[in-house]
This record gives C-alpha cells, sequence and structure tokens, in this order.
C-alpha cells in the first residue's frame, strides 16, 4: 500500500494505478485518493483538500476510493467547452459569475471571484433554452425585426413625401408666376433652386439612413443566426446569448439614432402680401418658408391626422392607448369620425414607487412626447414612433402642466414647489426653477412672459424670471381685481 501524498516510482506495479490529475500535469505521480463528479478529476488527498476549500469547488461532490471509478473516463455531456477565456486563452469558459453576470474560467474564479456566486455553465445551461432569458432575448430579436421594418416603411412614407412636396410646391409657384410679369423670373429661380436645395438635402438625410437601417437588420440577422446553430449546444447557446443581449442593447439604441435623424424639411410656398400691393418689392413673387418637420405629421398636405391619447391598465402596468383617423377636408364634421386604436406604448419605469397618473402630455420634436406623471412627481419621455420610454426625470413636486419654451425647453408647473425648467435637446435635464406663491396649475408661454393659473382661481403673468407683471383674482366680494407691476428694460 502507497501512503497518501508520497510520489511513487512508475513501475509494473502501478500499471493498474489511478493517478492524480492536477499532479500528474506537474510530473509527479501520486496515487488518486478521491474523484470529483463535478469536475470529472481524480486528486490526491493533498489536492482534495484545496478542492474543498475553494468556493467555486467547495459544493462539488467528492468520492472515496471504495465509491470512485476505476479509470479516467471521457466526458459525459455530448458537448465539450470550447470557448476560449478572453483573459486567460489557455483556459476554457467553464463557469458564470451571477454577481457580475460574466462568463469566466477557473482561472478567473480564483482570482476575481472568491467571494461571488459561481455556477458551472454545463449545470445551468441544461435547461436554459426552455428558461425565460433565452425566451426573453428571442422575443426582444422579433420585436427589434418589426421596429426595424416599421423604421424602413417611415422612411420610404417621407422619400414620397419629399418628392411630392417638391413637385406640388413648384406647381403652385408656375400657377402664381402666371399672374406677375416678366419683371419677377429671376426671384422664380431663386426660389426653384431653394426648393431644389431643401428636396436634395431631404433626400440626402434619408438616403444616409437606408444602410444604417439594414446595416442594423444585418447584424440582427447574425444574431439569430448565430443563436439558432447552437440550438443544440447548450453550453455556447448561453455564451452566444449572454453576448446577443448586450449587443442588442446597443442595435436598440443606434435604431433610436436613427429615428431621431429621421426629420425632413417641411416647406410650402407663401404669397408674399407686399407683392400684391408692389411689384417692385424685394420680396416679389413670395418667399419659401422652412416649417418645422413633427415626424407623425409628415403626410401628404391633403391628409389632416388626429391622434388621441388616454392611459390604462391596473396598478402593475400602465400604458399609453393612442388612437388616430385621418381627415381628408379641412372643414370635415368632427362629430362623424372614428378612432382607431393604434399600438400601445408603456410609460412606467422601473423606479415607479406608486401607480403611473398622467396630468399632462407635451408633443415636442420629432415623435417624441413628454409626460406629466403626478404620483410619482416624474416628467417622462417616450418615442411614439419606437414605442420606448426614452427619459425619466424627477422633479420637486407633483406636476400638473407644461408649456414650449424657445431653445429647446419647457416649463412645468409643480402644485405649492413653483415652476421648474427642463431642457428637452436629448436627454432630459433640470434646469432653474421659480418659486411662486400658491397652488399652481396650469401655464402658458408667450412673447417671453409665463400665464400661470392658480387652485384659488388666480391668474398671473410673469416674465422668464419669475417677477409677477400682472395679477387677476377675486376678493372676499367676489369682485375681481387686478395688480399691474412694471420693470425697467421690461417689455410692457
Amino acid at each position: 500500500m502507497e501512503v497518501p501524498g508520497k510520489k511513487l516510482q512508475p513501475g509494473p506495479s502501478t500499471a493498474d494505478t489511478t493517478f492524480c490529475q492536477p499532479c500528474k500535469q506537474d510530473d509527479e505521480i501520486l496515487p488518486a485518493e478521491v474523484y470529483c463528479t463535478a469536475c470529472k478529476e481524480f486528486f490526491c488527498s493533498n489536492c482534495a483538500r484545496v478542492h474543498r476549500k475553494q468556493k467555486v469547488s467547495r459544493s462539488h461532490t467528492l468520492l472515496d476510493k471504495s465509491n470512485m471509478p476505476t479509470a479516467i473516463s471521457g466526458p459525459e455531456s455530448k458537448h465539450e467547452f470550447t470557448e476560449s477565456c478572453w483573459i486567460h486563452p489557455e483556459e476554457f469558459v467553464k463557469y458564470f459569475c451571477t454577481t457580475h453576470q460574466t462568463l469566466i474560467c477557473g482561472h478567473c474564479a480564483v482570482q476575481n471571484h472568491r467571494s461571488c456566486h459561481v455556477n458551472v455553465i454545463s449545470d445551468i445551461s441544461k435547461a436554459f433554452k426552455d428558461g425565460k432569458e433565452y425566451g426573453d432575448i428571442m422575443k426582444a430579436i422579433a420585436r427589434l425585426f418589426e421596429d426595424i421594418d416599421l423604421c424602413s416603411s417611415n422612411v420610404g412614407k417621407n422619400v414620397d413625401v419629399v418628392a411630392k412636396l417638391g413637385k406640388n410646391e413648384v406647381s403652385k409657384l408656375r400657377k402664381y408666376q402666371e399672374e406677375v410679369n416678366k419683371y419677377f423670373e429671376e426671384r422664380e429661380q431663386a426660389l426653384l433652386k431653394l426648393i431644389e436645395k431643401m428636396k436634395h438635402m431631404d433626400e440626402e438625410l434619408l438616403g444616409s439612413l437606408k444602410p444604417k437601417y439594414k446595416n442594423l437588420k444585418s447584424k440582427l440577422e447574425e444574431i439569430n443566426v448565430t443563436l439558432e446553430a447552437q440550438g443544440n449546444n447548450m453550453i455556447q447557446l448561453f455564451i452566444e446569448t449572454k453576448r446577443a443581449k448586450k449587443e442588442l442593447e446597443g442595435l436598440q439604441i443606434e435604431l433610436a439614432g436613427i429615428n431621431k435623424d429621421n426629420v425632413i424639411h417641411n416647406y410650402e410656398f407663401r404669397k408674399d402680401p407686399a407683392t400684391e400691393r408692389l411689384i417692385a418689392s424685394d420680396t416679389g413673387l413670395g418667399t419659401l418658408e422652412n416649417i418645422l418637420t413633427e415626424q407623425t405629421t409628415a403626410l401628404a398636405k391633403t391628409d389632416h391626422r388626429i391622434i388621441g391619447l388616454t392611459v390604462q391598465g391596473d396598478g402593475n402596468r400602465k400604458t399609453m392607448a393612442t388612437a388616430e383617423c385621418t381627415v381628408r377636408q379641412a372643414n370635415a364634421d368632427l362629430t362623424r369620425l372614428r378612432f382607431t386604436p393604434a399600438v400601445d406604448i408603456p410609460v412606467n419605469s422601473p423606479t415607479d414607487e406608486r401607480k403611473c397618473n398622467l396630468s399632462s402630455m407635451l408633443h415636442i420634436a420629432g415623435s417624441r412626447l413628454l409626460l406629466a406623471d403626478l404620483n410619482n412627481q416624474t416628467v417622462k419621455l417616450v418615442d411614439m414612433q419606437t414605442r420606448y420610454l426614452v427619459s425619466n426625470i424627477s422633479v420637486q413636486g407633483p406636476p400638473w402642466d407644461m408649456c414650449h419654451l424657445p431653445g429647446e425647453r419647457v416649463a412645468v408647473t409643480m402644485a405649492r414647489n413653483g415652476i421648474q425648467f427642463l431642457e428637452t435637446g436629448g436627454q432630459l435635464a433640470l434646469g432653474d426653477r421659480i418659486e411662486l406663491d400658491g397652488d399652481c396649475r396650469g401655464i402658458a408661454y408667450h412673447e417671453d412672459r409665463l400665464i400661470v393659473s392658480y387652485f384659488s382661481g388666480k391668474v398671473t403673468v410673469l416674465n422668464i424670471n419669475g417677477h409677477v407683471l400682472r395679477q387677476m383674482q377675486k376678493d372676499g366680494n367676489g369682485k375681481k381685481t387686478v395688480r399691474t407691476s412694471f420693470l425697467l428694460n421690461s417689455r410692457g
């Protein structure tokens, strides 16, 4: 009998002996005392002692000499570990750190993840394909396919709109030109060039978006093919799915950027009143004015869309339901319009502590919509085209109403907490805040003035710094009283 821990000399008597595999790699020949069922390896008494102490392997089952296999056998699983660790290329990825959500090898586990919860991939991947995470990834892929197709459709519609705008406005210009004399020919040419410039800019923009969304779709197809190819290899499927999860987040951000850039110039030819009175006017014939494009209204000129918005759902899920209809004539009878349900937009945020209660909505540039959530004291930004909650920011009081300000800003009333300015150019950001005396509710903006209504019935006109310029309210006898304040260097 050999003494545990002693080195054996190879010879005829050791031919049928099972040796410690880790020691054998170091050219030491020691008899195996235990067998690890998880690692499928034989260990001597010293290696077994270390194996029991390591956190990553302390839960492994070790069989003693009387119960362990008599010889080294091949791997039981038909799927071997083939993915090399990107930190230790000589090692295979065999473990998944749930603490850091990271794929790791044995070296990584010992060096950097001793205090983490680590699972063996071959164990947790067996039922992975039937689990929720893999199902969610496949649903996300399908949803992203739909979003890319929708983006493609919207770009195609705008291509038609650009062509139709150019054709219609040139036609209007030609008809009006017939009513004036030859003197306006030079002005006509200038306007035609400007139309062509706008059209060219839009076509160039839309043309640049096509390869972007096609590239997105190609990447998504590659991810889908990769996952489908690993349908029978649970280990590689787990690894590829984890990798795809991060890639999908990047693709969603890229798609949101494409949708944000898909904005065209909306312009129309307008007659110049001065031309009617004076042929010699410098603005003779007319001007071509650039109209702020709204993504949701970039349709043919004869079509007018009406969009209705409501909030529905229970305490666990709130969605913004949209309904829309198309009006073919400007003087259509609105009482006979029929609305059809559109796609719901989820407006819940993971940080919400109470049921969502929207007190106000405000449409800003593109397909973006601001929502004032009264219960959670937040202002939310959703994209009506991609149907995602883009941004969420907390304010110092329950938001009641909102209005546009110059320079991609909005003003939000917060009941007894005054007015909060928000920057809306990209992600929502807090700006200045104005403190007010009273419970403010409604708000509007006009020529550097804020008009604010209060719960008590009072209405005030403020400058942009919050100074009250004019105030109207009822006194104790029910009579209206008006107070006016004047500031030097201020408009009346």
